[in-house]
């Protein structure tokens, strides 16, 4: 098959993949609308005044919820050539395996404005029932903004991370890929969290009672009764960040790199 990319094929190989799999996908969404409904729609019927509060639960929601339907959702991505019988079919087509791998990947990131639109729609609807009976005068609700204060940075890093990691487990294991890869994610960050970055701490900061706020980057301590904050800057902080965006196209290149092997 001539591997080189046609927008043409690439279209029908989409059309393809939306006629076999729209029918499971309207229902994960209607199954995370009911989710999220559950876990907002309590807040419309027993607020009636203004707590800001409510931000940073409506902040825990929002990732926790992306970060496991993004996981889930990712996990599926390559069942189609999970096993001989789905994959061979589906490899055979008459389709570059760039135009393949990008009809699955497209359809992982079309995950992000997604649950962006049902996580706002609900929250918009919720919000607009507290607002209709708050006093006069009262600040009102608004949407969440995910860039602000209300969702923590490592939690949101999680959200953009997730899906990506998740995206590899389902091309590596054919069978169970979510637990699997649930399985390699938790460990994972438990060596990274509690034995890489502590180390760290501990050689920079020996002998005080520390806490690590955000991996790599910032770390919080007491000395002499007296509370210290210090994080990364500058050009430390520029390297720290650069890798950890770069591992997010990184896991899709292995993906794809994974994907190959499967045709061949």
């Amino acid at each position: 098959m001539n591997q080189t990319f046609s927008l043409h094929r690439f279209g029908l190989v989409l059309k393809l993949h939306l006629s076999e799999h729209l029918k499971s996908y309207l229902l994960g969404t209607g199954v995370l609308a009911g989710v999220l409904l559950l876990l907002l729609s309590p807040d419309a019927a027993r607020l009636s005044v203004f707590h800001e509060s409510i931000y940073r639960k409506h902040g825990i929601f929002f990732g926790f919820i992306f970060c496991g339907a993004g996981a889930w959702f990712a996990s599926e991505a390559f069942r189609v050539v999970s096993t001989p019988v789905r994959g061979i079919p589906h490899l055979a087509l008459p389709a570059s395996q760039l135009e393949k791998f990008l009809a699955v990947f497209l359809m992982v990131l079309l995950f992000v404005p997604v649950y962006l639109g049902v996580f706002y729609t609900i929250e918009g609807i919720t919000f607009s029932i507290i607002n209709a009976r708050l006093p006069a005068g009262s600040p009102r609700y608004e949407l969440l903004d995910i860039t602000g204060e209300y969702l923590d940075s490592e939690m949101r890093y999680l959200t953009f991370l997730t899906p990506s990691f998740f995206l590899v487990g389902s091309i590596y294991f054919s069978k169970v890929p979510f637990v699997k890869t649930a399985v390699i994610a938790f460990v994972l960050f438990f060596i990274t969290s509690l034995f890489l970055n502590e180390f760290i701490i501990r050689q920079l900061f020996p002998h005080r009672e520390h806490y690590g706020n955000t991996l790599f980057q910032e770390v919080s301590f007491i000395e002499n009764r007296r509370w210290y904050r210090l994080e990364l800057s500058g050009q430390s902080r520029i390297i720290v960040n650069s890798i950890l965006v770069l591992i997010i196209p990184f896991l899709w290149f292995i993906a794809y790199i994974r994907f190959k092997e499967k045709e061949l």
